[in-house]
């Protein structure tokens, strides 16, 4: 199996243009340039049908397995590509691994899934791929993280033919976080406006907007890495899209029941003064099924907090779901954005 990453795809598809690829993610752009790049490469290799099919419960899985085992009148070859829902039913891998059992050279199968991870990887229909071809592709095109975004422009400008001071990168990063789409429209404008294809600071300042969407998801990751800035600019981000405050403070209140029990003391305490316990954490990161790629974020938090503190958050927290449900306070945003400073202190 072949992971890749979308910046990747154009050198896999000139060494080789396999019969399997899987994109998985789901950003919008990755997700479209991936799909018509693979297609316009097998276009150039006789590739002359195209299918693109949404998955749901009305598919016609028969006239899918009919199209892999005739050929068409009027084309040869054909690449039919499958957007597929996150819940990949019993029902749905079997239907899977009866159309990946009937492909051939002749068919050239694009599978579009939200997520794939170790899991799917145990599935029979997984597996049945990796038989028909041991040249499976995975493209990941998931929206490229705060750290992973500054590499992805980078590459970006220099497929562009263009040069870029670093200070200009890390503004078009801070603008546009989750937002490529926006991002490569602002690039593409900066072509068009400096033909010399010289994009400074000052260049990107004039032209760029704050067009950044954010998720509570991040608001949050923020607040547990102790990134005061960032957090303050996210909340600033979902009160200017209207975001309902309560939705916020749910979200933030499931973490700190994750807190509370990853820090449950397996003795009496001395003091709530004492830092939160690190010793046990790999085992209830375990046992609560924590993320790996989370678990550095909470550790870091750990470092920051005493038991004191996550409490005054906790009673801090109940008291903003009061104003926000019976008072209805328009100060929920300042006390939203008061506690975004304790995190981090």
């Amino acid at each position: 199996m072949n992971r890749i990453f979308p910046e990747q795809l154009s050198h896999s598809l000139g060494q080789r243009l396999a019969s399997l690829y899987y994109l998985t993610g789901q950003d919008p752009l990755l997700l479209a340039e991936a799909r018509d790049l693979i297609i316009q490469t097998a276009t150039a290799q006789g590739f002359d049908e195209k299918i693109d099919i949404q998955v749901d419960q009305s598919t016609d899985w028969d006239d899918l397995f009919e199209r892999c085992q005739s050929m068409g009148l009027f084309f040869n070859k054909q690449v039919i590509s499958l957007t597929l829902p996150e819940n990949l039913t019993a029902a749905l891998q079997a239907k899977l691994f009866e159309l990946i059992s009937l492909s051939h050279e002749d068919v050239l199968l694009i599978l579009q899934l939200p997520k794939f991870g170790k899991a799917n990887e145990k599935q029979e229909w997984v597996k049945k791929s990796l038989e028909i071809e041991p040249h499976l592709t995975v493209v990941n095109c998931q929206t490229p993280g705060i750290e992973q975004l500054p590499r992805w422009v980078s590459h970006r400008v220099k497929a562009m033919g263009l040069s870029i001071e670093q200070d200009a990168i890390q503004l078009l990063c801070y603008s546009y976080e989750n937002n490529l789409l926006a991002l490569k429209q602002t690039l593409e404008l900066l072509v068009l406006l400096y033909p010399d294809h010289k994009i400074s600071f000052t260049r990107v300042k004039s032209v760029v907007e704050q067009a950044s969407v954010f998720t509570p998801f991040q608001w949050i990751d923020a607040l547990l890495e102790g990134k005061e800035g960032r957090a303050r600019r996210i909340l600033e981000s979902l009160k200017a899209e209207e975001m309902q405050p309560v939705i916020l403070l749910r979200t933030l209140q499931r973490e700190l029941m994750t807190l509370l029990e990853l820090s449950k003391p397996q003795q009496r305490l001395t003091g709530i003064d004492q830092p939160l316990p690190t010793h046990q954490l790999k085992e209830g990161f375990d046992r609560l099924k924590i993320w790996q790629n989370r678990r550095h974020v909470y550790s870091a938090l750990f470092q920051r907090f005493t038991y004191r503190k996550l409490y005054k958050i906790i009673q801090q927290l109940a008291e903003l779901e009061r104003l926000a449900k019976l008072e209805f306070s328009n100060d929920i945003w300042d006390k939203l954005a008061d506690i975004s400073v304790k995190f981090s202190a």
